[in-house]
């Protein structure tokens, strides 16, 4: 018997994720190229040579934030003390910035850009210091993009949802199953510590399969891929396996007994910004309603991962897995069954 989820191991990377992160980093490039404009009016040089130390320096820095450059160490990094952790941050920062002007000053050498025109030569402290400076200025902006999510971040500059929008969504909400019992065996600040943990397990896979964490509320998170007619359906199974591993790393890691519940749901929603000293991009309807309320339905039929039959029409399919018909439910406030489904937690046979 083979767990399934080490078959959806076999086939990874897709070409989805590796389309994506290419995508990554080409947005972190063309970001860090923005830098050099200033650069250009600092030292007098021309705008593409400034480019490049820009695109080298910033991106190496954007990289590094958003872990497509020395994952490993950003990591370690981000469990540190936060008196510890921020120092160790920044000086990463500084060898990368210095990484960043020397490989500026190969790419402009080998490309004949960096020829004596009679601009003045870059000065190296000038540029030192003056990425520092911004770059510090850079992480602030997009620690403050992550603190409420790139949609979100985007949604609220723009105004996109200042006028109630209906769309078409899955959502996908995972629930830490046993927090109440960890917080009475363990005391509040260490099941607050694991809590934080079991959060921050999530980031990876949701980013790998393009989705995005609308909010936290508690020891729950709801995420959520936007529909349309050119991408009718998402990776939310896929998703939910790939947070299944993950968690169940965690546990082994931590040795709490650590426990949740993923239930995936679709349908319309009314999304709209709200909020005046704090806005917030929120969503309405019976999808969201519905949704609340599978927590409870897991829990009673003793399953980790359950879907609607409305997510199902919704979720890119996965090979050699069909999800186990659980039978019609009544939901709370609601009149008509749904059906549900749930995730078998093993293969059946050898692929």
């Amino acid at each position: 018997m083979v767990p399934i989820d080490a078959v959806q191991d076999r086939s990874a990377p897709s070409w989805r994720e590796r389309t994506r992160t290419l995508r990554r980093w080409v947005m972190v490039l063309l970001i860090g190229g923005t830098l050099g404009f200033p650069i250009a009016h600092w030292a007098g040089v021309s705008l593409p040579i400034s480019i490049v130390f820009g695109s080298c320096i910033g991106g190496l820095c954007l990289a590094f934030k958003h872990r497509l450059l020395l994952s490993g160490l950003r990591t370690r990094i981000s469990r540190l003390p936060r008196g510890v952790g921020l120092p160790a941050f920044y000086l990463t920062h500084c060898g990368l910035i210095i990484v960043g002007i020397a490989l500026a000053h190969i790419i402009n050498a080998t490309t004949g850009l960096d020829v004596d025109d009679g601009s003045p030569n870059i000065d190296f402290f000038q540029v030192f210091s003056y990425s520092a400076a911004s770059v510090v200025l850079l992480l602030l902006l997009d620690q403050t993009r992550s603190l409420i999510g790139n949609p979100v971040f985007f949604a609220l500059i723009t105004g996109r949802y200042s006028r109630p929008v209906e769309e078409q969504r899955l959502f996908l909400q995972v629930d830490m199953a046993n927090s109440t019992a960890l917080a009475a065996r363990l005391g509040d600040r260490e099941a607050m510590r694991v809590v934080g943990r079991f959060l921050y397990a999530l980031g990876e896979p949701v980013r790998c399969h393009g989705g995005v964490i609308d909010k936290y509320v508690g020891d729950q998170a709801i995420i959520s891929w936007r529909l349309t007619p050119k991408q009718p359906q998402a990776p939310a199974l896929s998703c939910a396996l790939a947070i299944r591993r993950a968690l169940t790393g965690l546990d082994r890691e931590m040795a709490v007994g650590l426990g949740f519940r993923i239930a995936i749901h679709a349908g319309p929603v009314i999304v709209a910004q709200v909020g005046d000293e704090r806005k917030e991009i929120t969503y309405f309807g019976d999808t969201i309603n519905s949704l609340a309320r599978l927590d409870g339905v897991a829990k009673d039929l003793g399953r980790d991962i359950i879907l609607t039959d409305a997510a199902l029409e919704r979720c890119t399919p996965l090979a050699g897995m069909e999800p186990t018909k659980l039978g019609p439910v009544t939901l709370r406030g609601r009149e008509t069954p749904i059906g549900v489904l749930g995730l078998p937690p093993y293969f059946t046979s050898t692929p």
